[in-house]
């Protein structure tokens, strides 16, 4: 009996220790047996001493991260100066890296709390890499708290209207209020020129205040201000042209003309022009001809072709052609279809030949009347594995923002076609399409004859399920939504223009309630910026303007920028007698460029997808 019961206790008291030292072998090798994600997460919660020691084990499990680990076991050690060292060796190793960004704000930080003057330099070393709002905000601050208003200024300056706190720092930190407005007017902030302004007396605040009056519409007290300016300096020229175009808006012409005649200025003599067109029309050509700016000869144009002087327009159109300005390539078709239709065989070849300098350019597409034809190179071999497996890695722990930056970065800093395409391939698999066609967009420019996957990620198809699907409701092109949503917003869901459109297809808020009418759907303000809800909406206007156009693709793409009504009254236009003419007689500068564009992305979408040949996704 009782050896049994001895028997029953070793083999308990053997069990026991068996369980004792498997928990202390467990314990021991912790560590070692946590997931990489486990460790990371761990370490981010842990004692300096103890992060070191789990940063070092995840440093094992993933060798391709070893700088970050040692980054971050440095961050939490921080103001040690080893660990300070073990930064500036993270900067060293790879100095365009995200890991080299992280780098640098930790050790700006902590020289801004030591007050020495290093911080700002490695603050810009970070803003050079990747510049942010955020951190731009925080160097604004750290300049004010030490004194340099001077550069506090400059920061809060360049972050206006990204960051609410920028214009009360301007405030704070102008060297005086006239400084301030005068910033604050030529960023078109003119209401807060005018809060700035308030209450000043000082003579000088009378040209910010007018030019900040006129710029918000409010013309009656601008006018009043260029008085009182004028009162103050008879002979300013700025005052005088202030106060002439003051009154044309206020409905005072003749005022306005007396006032330009006594301004011998480039840009008085062309406002000369724009108001002798009806009175004087022999004058305000001859004004537009002797005129230095492109534009006033495109208005030269406009006059002689009028009053049917066709010919008298070719070697002003030849001229425009060989700007560097928007209106170049509209001159150089204008010259080739006129030419052609006088006859004028040599001024045809000669716009033939400028608009065969403008590279990919739709309206060079339609005199060659021929196939589009992309100038491609052959495939690049692979590149940039080890960037790819450091961003796997930091995925894998959760950090698909570092990730991010080590694509972006490399692409930007290592400037080889080979790791360009690598990165943007990177990029656009992973959903970041915009910086993908960024990357894309920028080597063809200075690369014309690029590989199809340059091309291709130029013009992707982002958000294809949702594109297919709406296209197929509404029975347009998927091509063609997005061809327009590369020229509207550059696939990006959150873009918003100066005018208030938005999204992706740039949907306006008046347009948004009336397609929410005739869908008979509930759409709120904020699912303009919901790529699914935005892309239905642009969708459903396209095909309406394809059934109010009875199908005609350049009308229905003018339409989408300027308005139905806008072409139909260019279309009605007496001077109009084909597309060429529409083309020339368009009204809007804007939406004539923007067909123009539109169009030649259509062509090349249709180019690289019509045939199902091409399967980018």
């Amino acid at each position: 009996m009782h050896r049994r019961l001895g028997f029953r206790h070793l083999a308990l008291a053997v069990t026991l220790l068996g369980l004792l030292a498997g928990v202390v072998l467990v314990w021991t090798f912790r560590d070692s047996l946590r997931s990489p994600q486990a460790l990371y997460r761990a370490a981010q919660r842990a004692r300096p001493e103890r992060a070191a020691v789990l940063y070092a084990g995840l440093a094992e499990k993933l060798p391709q991260i070893e700088e970050y680990a040692r980054l971050w076991a440095a961050e939490v050690a921080m103001p040690d100066l080893e660990a300070l060292r073990t930064l500036q060796t993270v900067v060293a190793f790879r100095p365009q890296s995200a890991a080299a960004y992280q780098a640098h704000i930790a050790i700006a930080r902590y020289y801004a709390s030591i007050e020495a003057p290093e911080a700002e330099d490695e603050y810009h070393a970070a803003l050079a890499l990747h510049d942010t709002v955020a951190l731009r905000l925080e160097l604004a601050r750290y300049l004010e708290e030490r004194g340099d208003v001077e550069g506090a200024y400059a920061e809060y300056l360049h972050i206006l209207g990204e960051q609410p706190d920028a214009f009360a720092g301007m405030r704070r930190t102008g060297q005086d209020p006239l400084t301030v407005a005068e910033d604050l007017n030529a960023a078109t902030y003119y209401s807060d020129a005018l809060e700035t302004l308030r209450g000043n007396d000082d003579p000088e605040a009378l040209p910010l205040s007018a030019r900040a009056l006129a710029g918000l519409g409010r013309y009656e007290e601008a006018e009043a201000a260029y008085r009182a300016w004028l009162e103050e300096m008879p002979d300013d020229v700025t005052a005088q042209l202030g106060l002439a175009q003051v009154l044309v808006r206020l409905g005072h012409p003749d005022e306005a003309l007396s006032l330009y005649r006594t301004t011998d200025t480039p840009d008085g003599r062309l406002a000369q022009a724009e108001l002798l067109e009806e009175e004087d029309p022999d004058e305000a050509l001859a004004l537009y001809l002797d005129s230095p700016y492109p534009v006033a000869w495109w208005s030269a144009t406009t006059m002689l072709e009028a009053q049917g002087r066709l010919t008298e327009t070719l070697p002003i159109y030849a001229r425009l052609g060989q700007t560097d300005t928007y209106l170049a390539d509209d001159a150089a078709y204008r010259l080739y279809v006129l030419a052609q239709r006088l006859g004028d065989e040599e001024a045809q070849a000669e716009g033939k030949a400028l608009l065969d300098g403008f590279g990919l350019n739709w309206l060079a597409l339609r005199a060659a009347e021929g196939e589009l034809g992309l100038a491609t190179a052959p495939p690049l071999g692979a590149a940039g594995g080890d960037i790819l497996d450091k961003a796997r890695a930091l995925e894998l722990i959760g950090r698909e923002d570092l990730a991010h930056m080590e694509l972006v970065l490399a692409a930007r800093f290592w400037r080889a076609p080979e790791m360009d395409l690598a990165m943007a391939e990177a990029l656009a698999s992973r959903g970041h399409v915009v910086d993908a066609q960024a990357i894309a967009e920028e080597y063809i420019e200075d690369h014309p004859r690029a590989p199809l996957a340059f091309w291709q990620l130029s013009y992707p198809r982002p958000y294809s399920a949702t594109v297919e699907s709406e296209a197929a409701e509404f029975d347009v092109d998927p091509l063609l939504i997005w061809a327009v949503m590369r020229e509207e917003s550059r696939y990006d869901p959150e873009a918003l223009s100066y005018v208030g459109a938005r999204g992706l297809m740039q949907v306006m808020p008046p347009s948004q309630a009336w397609i929410a009418e005739q869908l008979a759907e509930d759409i709120s303000p904020g699912d303009a910026f919901t790529p699914q809800a935005n892309i239905r909406m642009g969708a459903w206007f396209l095909a309406f303007l394809l059934d109010y156009f009875d199908g005609d693709l350049e009308l229905v793409i003018a339409a989408y920028n300027g308005g139905a009504g806008s072409v139909d009254s260019w279309q009605a236009d007496p001077l109009v007698s084909n597309r060429d003419d529409l083309l020339r007689w368009i009204g809007f500068g804007e939406t004539r460029e923007y067909l123009e564009r539109v169009s030649a992305s259509y062509r090349v979408y249709q180019d690289l997808y019509a045939s199902g040949s091409s399967n980018m996704e």
